[in-house]
Parts: C-alpha cells; sequence; structure tokens
C-alpha cells in the first residue's frame, strides 16, 4: 500500500474514500491513517489529504442521495442486500435515522451499515440537497479528521506495523487474508443457517391471502418499522401493527390461541 501510496498520491486517497462511500467494501480510513503518519515521507499535506478524502466521500454519498430521491426504498434493500447482515439493515439504519434526523448524518460513517444507507435514506426523505450536504460534509470531516488525528498521534505504532508486515513479506499478507476470509465465512454460514431456520416456517403471500378470503382464524402481526409501514402504503387489512423494537413490551397484544403470521420487509 505504501508503494501505491508513492506512485498515486492522493489521487489513491481520493479513489478509495470514493468507492467505500459507494458501498465497496474498501477501507479507506486505515489507508488514511497511513497516509497521515508517513506525510513527510511521502510528501503529502494534512489538509490535502482532508480536502481529497472528503472530495471523495461526498461524490460518493451524493450518488446515493439522488438515486434515493430518484428510486426510494429499493434503493435501501438493494444497499443492505449486499450487507453481511442484510436482515436487520433496513430496519436498524431506519429507526436511527427517524430517531436523530439529520444530526445522525455526524456519526454515520462510524456506524456500520448507516454510513451507505444514511444518503439514499436522506434522499428517500426529500431533505433538502443543501442541508444534506452541510451535515454530511459535517460527518465526513469528523471522519477524516480522526483518521488523520491518529495517524499522527500513533506515527511510530504504525511504522512498526509496516516494518513487521515488511519483515514477513508474503506470509504476513496471507496471514491476514487467511484472518479476514475465515471471518467472511463465518458471517456467511451464520446467514445460511439463519435462512434454512426461516424456510421451515415461512408462508407465501399467496397463502395467507388464500386463508383470509377463505375465513382462516389467523393472527397477521406486521412487523415493519413506523417509517416502512407510513411511506410505503401498503397496509394489511386487520393486522396488528408492532413495530420491532416495541415487540418486547407488545407481544401480550398478540391473541393466544390462534396461528401467527409475521410480515416484515
Amino acid at each position: 500500500m505504501v508503494h501505491f501510496l508513492e506512485v498515486y498520491g492522493y489521487w489513491l486517497v481520493f479513489g478509495l474514500a470514493f468507492a467505500e462511500n459507494l458501498g465497496i467494501p474498501i477501507p479507506s480510513f486505515p489507508v488514511l491513517i497511513m497516509a497521515a503518519s508517513m506525510v513527510t515521507t511521502l510528501h503529502f499535506s494534512l489538509a490535502g489529504l482532508l480536502l481529497v478524502s472528503v472530495m471523495g466521500a461526498l461524490a460518493g454519498d451524493i450518488f446515493w442521495y439522488v438515486l434515493g430521491r430518484v428510486r426510494g426504498r429499493p434503493i435501501l434493500k438493494l444497499l443492505c442486500s449486499i450487507t453481511l447482515n442484510p436482515d436487520s439493515c433496513v430496519s436498524r439504519t431506519e429507526n436511527i435515522f427517524v430517531r436523530h434526523g439529520l444530526k445522525s448524518l455526524l456519526v454515520a460513517k462510524f456506524v456500520p451499515g448507516l454510513n451507505t444507507v444514511g444518503p439514499p435514506l436522506a434522499g428517500m426523505l426529500r431533505i433538502s440537497p443543501l442541508q444534506f450536504a452541510l451535515f454530511d460534509v459535517g460527518g465526513i470531516v469528523l471522519w477524516a479528521g480522526a483518521a488523520l488525528s491518529l495517524g499522527v498521534i500513533f506515527r511510530a505504532q504504525v511504522e512498526l506495523v509496516l516494518a513487521w508486515l515488511q519483515t514477513f513479506g508474503k506470509l504476513g499478507l496471507l496471514l491476514l487474508a487467511v484472518i479476514v476470509a475465515g471471518w467472511l465465512l463465518y458471517k456467511w454460514i451464520e446467514r445460511r443457517r439463519f435462512y434454512q431456520l426461516l424456510e421451515k416456517s415461512r408462508i407465501t403471500p399467496p397463502e395467507v391471502k388464500e386463508l383470509i378470503d377463505t375465513g382462516g382464524d389467523i393472527v397477521i402481526v406486521d412487523l415493519r418499522s413506523e417509517f416502512s409501514y407510513e411511506t410505503e402504503g401498503v397496509k394489511i387489512p386487520g393486522a396488528i401493527h408492532i413495530p420491532p423494537r416495541q415487540f418486547e413490551a407488545r407481544y401480550k397484544d398478540i391473541p393466544p390461541g390462534k396461528p401467527v403470521v409475521m410480515y416484515c420487509t
């Protein structure tokens, strides 16, 4: 990575920040720390690194903001479908945004999921471009500033890590790759087990409609978040709406002794 920073300089920092905020799993934060720790060696300036990282991240966020404004909720589902925890991604980020509004953009870069989903969600809520840009830039500056500060403060430690990697060479990189691959494999297996559990008790929408049409005595529980319930405009007749975060407090609202069908997005 040091070699690439030497060759491509600010363009590499811009490209990594842009790619990460497009949703590509490329961590630009450690690269910013590395670049800040080697400003003298690589002939960087902290102000220049801050500027290009802000520009790159903002460009990626604006792309998703515009798509969210034009396409709406399908964009959120698309983004969450490529995360390692798609099952809670949409509802979790929606709840954060509903509770904290634009202020959530100030910490979005530090919250997994919210970093990518926050901009299209802001567009979906029709937040003005100026307001979005101001809060988003504020959050990016905090994020990039934290990385650059860590690079300056822990310069000696970063140099030790780089020296260790150079000492072990390809073996060190292989070990790191094995650890990352093992973690990804674990998350994938965990996700598949969860889906297999769901498949055992899944009922299709046509089957639910048939039960309703034939007078089946069932209870339908709508588990969509408050935000999804209000914005999607689709309501299931007779369903009990219990947002996920209220379920533990309201599960007794579900009538006992009847088959229960739970619906969520």
